[in-house]
């Protein structure tokens, strides 16, 4: 059963005429919306045209990071509220306001009212619910505890993003810093240094100081060559987008690289372990298997090197070989880490260590993005304020030269 088109007449609280149009799944489910903002229906009809038939097409993602925390956390207080999951996902349908959110509950609403289970409806959209989620929703169903389940995703999913949200963050601003230095000095270079020739022209025997004269010398050659070298600078980075996206063997070696910047690496390391020790813990502590677990996480992680990871511990399940042992012989894994997996091993409770190795990693998360900041800033401060200095005294320079030739 597909969405239909509808339109409506109706007059809200105030006695004013609304009218609209929404996607749904029958009449009744438009009465109930409708219903639901106090309106009085005067007229619903249904309505078709290309334009309805192109708007079933949709590209990418339907819901970002926040809505799905916010469905989440909604969805989970329903059930826990004793609200059947489908009348949950009926409710929640009807009081959104986002028509591709709406979209999207009325086709998980309309495929679990076709006999599906919430986790193979959730499946059918990968892009917005990530294999996690539906690996933890199919334990939850399984246990009979989706509700509290869905809760803890959702509280997993905001950590995540806080946690994101922090490091680029972090990684923002010396960026902008940076970005605010090279357009200063690119400007300078460009409008100001010029103006000194002219002046120095009517000067008869004035010379220009060396150091003036070589930023002269660098803002006529960036005026000259700007078309080029605007286009050697696109094309290096077209360049290394589509070998990074296309030959692996360059993608691991950037990985890598990424991995050993000082500073930033460390941060690119520590966000992995994050998601890897909460993925596992949310997981093992729900009664799923290892290797299952490990599959999962392996699929959600994005960084090659942290899949190879997932992909060389499960080789040693396999083999018998301990859980421990690839973390450990890991170059960029904490080696807090690969221990504190080891004494789960040997106490036989992997799944608490693991809780705890994630609320420490959580923990520290803030602590070490803020000591970033207060160490990046300044530096970058520094450089930028040496770098406008500098520029300044080129220009200061021939004045007081000036003034002494004269």
């Amino acid at each position: 059963m597909d969405l239909r088109n509808y339109k409506y007449l109706a007059t809200n609280a105030d006695g004013r005429k609304v009218k609209g149009t929404i996607e749904a799944l029958n009449r009744n489910v438009v009465v109930k919306y409708l219903q639901s903002k106090n309106y009085t229906i005067q007229n619903i009809s249904e309505y078709k045209n290309i334009l309805t038939q192109l708007d079933k097409i949709t590209f990418g993602r339907l819901l970002s990071p926040k809505q799905l925390i916010f469905f989440l956390k909604q969805l989970g207080s329903l059930l826990n509220a004793g609200v059947k999951l489908i009348g949950a996902l009926e409710l929640l349908s009807l009081q959104q306001e986002n028509r591709n959110q709406r979209k999207l509950y009325f086709e998980l609403y309309q495929q679990i009212n076709n006999g599906l289970s919430f986790s193979k409806a959730l499946s059918k959209r990968p892009k917005d619910f990530p294999s996690l989620l539906v690996q933890m929703v199919e334990v939850g169903e399984l246990s009979g505890d989706l509700g509290p389940t869905v809760i803890h995703m959702a509280d997993y999913y905001e950590n995540q993003m806080k946690v994101n949200t922090e490091i680029k963050g972090a990684l923002r601003m010396p960026l902008i810093y940076l970005a605010a230095a090279i357009l200063i000095s690119v400007g300078m270079l460009l409008f100001v240094f010029p103006n000194i020739t002219g002046l120095f022209q009517s000067f008869e025997g004035a010379e220009l100081p060396a150091i003036t004269q070589m930023f002269l010398n660098v803002g006529n050659f960036l005026k000259a060559y700007v078309l080029l070298i605007f286009g050697v600078i696109l094309a290096l980075i077209m360049t290394i987008y589509l070998l990074n996206k296309y030959v692996t063997k360059v993608h691991y070696g950037l990985t890598v690289f990424g991995l050993k910047i000082p500073i930033f690496g460390s941060l690119i390391q520590m966000n992995n372990q994050i998601m890897i020790a909460n993925a596992l813990t949310q997981m093992l502590s729900n009664g799923v298997n290892s290797i299952k677990a490990l599959q999962t996480v392996r699929n959600i992680l994005k960084n090659v090197i942290y899949r190879e990871l997932m992909e060389k511990t499960l080789k040693y399940i396999e083999d018998g070989k301990p859980f421990s042992k690839a973390f450990e012989e890991s170059s960029y894994i904490d080696p807090i880490m690969a221990k504190m997996i080891a004494t789960g091993e040997r106490t036989g409770n992997i799944p608490k260590l693991m809780e705890n190795l994630s609320k420490y990693y959580n923990g520290i998360t803030e602590l070490r993005v803020q000591q970033l900041k207060n160490s990046i800033q300044p530096i970058l401060l520094i450089i930028v304020y040496a770098i406008v200095g500098v520029l300044i005294l080129a220009i200061m320079l021939p004045m007081l030269s000036l003034g002494s030739q004269i």
